[in-house]
């Protein structure tokens, strides 16, 4: 019974392929321990994702599988995913978030590139946080899409950063409405009314304590020395 410790919960998984394994190391605890998640994924569902896809192998199949039903459960431990690229920057998480093709991943690859000794991408898609003690504290977890670029890490939310492309670099904050509207796209849908409910009331926690902003970025060095003004003012 191999057990990972995922976003500070002890999960029971148990890989059918070494690849699916290999990327879940990190990951890896003590087999004594007592799990708190199961996380399963079967043939029929790998073969699904296998058939629906272009270049899905087993092996990504499953870790489509077991990312879906993890996050899932995310919501039992007050916590979610947000679509976005987790930049690690000194002690502190800020979430660059878009939609597929904006530009996060370039992005906070330029903070890395800029800032060596201080910031790390610690999961570039689907980074889990989880509301902990009024604090909400983000997670690397092995899902993280198809740049598999992510690491054992966490620490506590400073912003959330909306992109958007735009020829001249500018920084806006959003009022909590506006917050909402760009959070809600970029969360998972959630059908059940008690499940949509919870995931509101984290929503309103996290809105409550940490600013979030709209970047009006070009691909340039610029856009980070404008959006490091959020680290200035942190």
């Amino acid at each position: 019974m191999p057990l990972f410790r995922i976003a500070d919960i002890i999960v029971d998984m148990s890989p059918k392929y070494e690849e699916t394994a290999s990327w879940y190391e990190p990951y890896r605890i003590a087999d004594n321990a007592e799990p708190q998640l199961t996380v399963t994924a079967n043939d029929k569902e790998i073969t699904y994702f296998v058939n629906k896809g272009v270049d899905i192998t087993p092996p990504i199949s499953e870790n489509m599988v077991f990312c879906d039903k993890f996050n899932r459960s995310l919501i039992q431990f007050d916590g979610c995913y947000i679509h976005s690229s987790a930049l690690k920057f000194d002690d502190k998480v800020y979430l660059f978030s878009a939609f597929s093709g904006v530009g996060k991943s370039t992005h906070t690859k330029k903070w890395c590139r800029l800032y060596p000794e201080r910031a790390k991408v610690i999961n570039d898609d689907k980074p889990s946080f989880r509301v902990i003690d009024g604090k909400c504290i983000v997670y690397g977890t092995p899902f993280a899409g198809g740049t598999d670029l992510q690491c054992n890490d966490k620490g506590e939310l400073a912003a959330i950063v909306f992109l958007e492309r735009c020829e001249e670099n500018r920084l806006v904050k959003l009022s909590t409405p506006q917050a909402i509207t760009e959070l809600t796209q970029q969360m998972p849908k959630r059908k059940i009314p008690e499940i949509a409910d919870k995931q509101l009331s984290l929503l309103s926690s996290i809105l409550g304590k940490y600013p979030v902003y709209k970047l009006y970025c070009a691909d340039n060095d610029e856009a980070v020395e404008v959006a490091f003004q959020i680290v200035e003012q942190d």
